[in-house]
Order: structure tokens, then C-alpha cells, then sequence
């Protein structure tokens, strides 16, 4: 009967120091930037000094859809246990110690990942238990648009591109200029990277009209706005002016480099030709030296009729002195 009332009492007297120990949370909720930094924090009573030995933190975290909890950081009669770590937060999660001794279990994790978001727990054991949950949110600004342009083969058309990735799913709106909405042309996918991210690429097929600049714009309720990214039609013209230069610096050297080689050749066979000749007619002299040579019999002609001319001319010149 004793050792009954006695166990009453150490049960009653435990039931009273849990009930004046309580854990107290400063935020509830945290929202934070993928690949940033994040502190959450949970306080407990020290009541004087802190005596670490009698004090045991752990933080747990759960996702949502899943049942099963990951430990993020545990501390057991003041000191780190290691081993019970989940390996997502090996040399990312760690607790501030020196905030201890002030009632403080402050909890870092460092390059934050989508992976990261879900219901955190922290609970404390130090004269008493308790405990409280603590939401993280993590958020991907699709910060960082890559577009590109090129031209359809075979058809006047453009193909424009944006991709970005980011978290939440964003979708993508596509206009021009005037604001005018292009998006039902536009074909959008997306996939889901190792670390959580969308990965979302949007292409629009149209024939643009030079006065045209165009925009895609990746929208999210969650992020609460969209970022944007422009295509000037100016690089379209100036990507098919490139293409246009391109194929005339290749006609023209061509067309100069054939027109070289022809002329060579017709010179070629000139030369060719005028050896032959020449080649037969010295064949035909030794042949028959008797041959008169008709550039010979030419030139002896020439020579004639020009000596007679000038006789002639000297004889009238004399007659008109007389």
C-alpha cells in the first residue's frame, strides 16, 4: 500500500514539473529562398543554469504526403549524435550551442532545397517534455529565363524558347508588344530535377512581323507575381541576315576561284596549242629543209612592199624639187 502511494506521488509530482515545462516557438512559419540560409527556433525553460548533461533536442521534419519522419539533428544528454542523422542534412543541419544556455535550440540548415520544406518538430527533454511544430516553405523565384530563336527549316516561320526552373510550377504566358495574349499557340512542358525543381520549357511557333518585340512570362500564385524575359524580333532578322551574309560569302569566293580556274585553263590549252604548232612546223623544216617558212615569206613580203613605198615616196619628193 505504501509503495503504491508512492509511486502516486512521483507521478503526480512529474505530471506537475511537465506541466510547467513548455516548449514556446517565436514563428511558426518560415519562408525562404531556395539555396539561402534559414534559423528556426524553439524555447524552453532553463530555470537558473543550464546542466547540458540533463538536456536532449531533437529536430525532426516530415513532408507532406509522407508518414515517415526524417531526423534532422539530435542532441542527447548534451551531446551530438551523429549516427541518427538523415543523410539530406549531413554537414547542412546544425544546432547553435551557444544559445543553449539561454533557453534557445536554434537549428541553422544552410543551402536550403526544396526537399527541405515540410512540418519540423522540435522537441526538448530537460526537467520535463514538450514540444511544438514548426512549418518550413521553401520557394524557387524563376529568376533566371533562357531564350532562343531560330527559324523553322522549310517553312517562313520562328521558333522562340523560353526555359527556367523554379518551385512552384509556374505557368508561362506568352505576348507581343501590344500586350496581345499569344499563349494558345504556345506549347509548355515541364520535369521535375534531382533537387525538387520544375524545369519548364515553353516554345511558341508563329511568323513574326517586324515591328514586333515578343515576352514570355513565368506566373505563380504560390510566388505571388512572375518574372519575364523579351525576344526583339531584331535578333530574328539579324539571325536570318546572318544566314543570307553567310551564303553569299560562300557564292561569291566560288564564283571567283571557278572563273580563275577556267581562265587557266583556257590559257593552258592556247599555250597548248601554239607548242603544237610550232612543234609540227620545226618537224616539217627538218624534214624538208627546201620548205620556205611562211612567217618567213611573210615578213620578206611585208619588208618588200615596205622599201618600194618608201622609194617611191623619195622619187616624188625629188620630182617636186626640180
Amino acid at each position: 500500500m505504501f509503495q503504491i502511494l508512492t509511486m502516486l506521488l512521483l507521478e503526480t509530482q512529474l505530471y506537475v514539473v511537465s506541466a510547467l515545462f513548455t516548449v514556446e516557438v517565436p514563428q511558426q512559419l518560415y519562408v525562404v529562398e531556395y539555396g539561402s540560409n534559414v534559423t528556426m527556433e524553439c524555447r524552453f525553460p532553463v530555470n537558473g543554469s543550464l546542466n547540458l548533461g540533463l538536456l536532449t533536442v531533437v529536430w525532426e521534419q516530415k513532408r507532406q504526403g509522407q508518414t515517415k519522419s526524417r531526423e534532422v539533428y539530435t542532441l542527447r544528454n548534451g551531446k551530438a549524435f551523429p549516427p541518427s542523422q538523415h543523410r539530406d542534412y549531413t554537414e547542412r543541419a546544425v544546432l547553435l550551442h551557444s544559445e543553449l544556455k539561454l533557453g534557445r535550440a536554434i537549428l541553422q540548415i544552410t543551402s536550403v532545397k526544396i526537399t527541405d520544406a515540410g512540418s519540423y518538430l522540435c522537441l526538448i527533454d530537460y526537467q520535463g517534455v514538450d514540444y511544438k511544430y514548426i512549418t518550413l516553405e521553401v520557394k524557387a523565384s524563376y529568376k533566371r529565363i533562357n531564350t532562343h530563336v531560330m527559324r523553322k527549316p522549310g517553312e517562313d516561320k520562328f521558333v522562340f524558347m523560353c526555359q527556367s526552373e523554379g518551385f512552384p510550377l509556374a505557368e508561362v504566358f506568352w505576348q507581343n508588344e501590344n500586350n496581345f495574349n499569344l499563349s494558345g499557340s504556345a506549347n509548355t512542358t515541364y520535369t521535375l530535377t534531382a533537387d525538387g525543381l520544375y524545369n519548364v520549357t515553353s516554345i511558341l511557333t508563329l511568323k513574326p512581323h517586324r515591328s514586333e518585340n515578343y515576352s514570355c512570362v513565368f506566373w505563380s500564385k504560390e510566388l505571388n507575381g512572375g518574372t519575364s524575359a523579351h525576344i526583339s524580333t531584331l535578333a530574328l532578322m539579324s539571325t536570318q541576315y546572318s544566314g543570307q551574309k553567310s551564303l553569299i560569302l560562300f557564292i561569291i569566293p566560288t564564283c571567283v576561284m571557278v572563273a580563275v580556274l577556267l581562265s587557266a585553263l583556257l590559257i593552258f590549252r592556247k599555250r597548248k596549242s601554239f607548242v603544237n604548232g610550232q612543234s609540227k612546223k620545226d618537224r616539217k623544216r627538218k624534214l624538208n629543209p627546201n620548205l620556205k617558212d611562211e612567217n618567213r615569206d611573210d615578213f620578206n613580203s611585208q619588208t618588200e612592199a615596205l622599201y618600194l613605198s618608201t622609194v617611191t615616196a623619195s622619187r616624188d619628193s625629188g620630182s617636186v624639187g626640180l
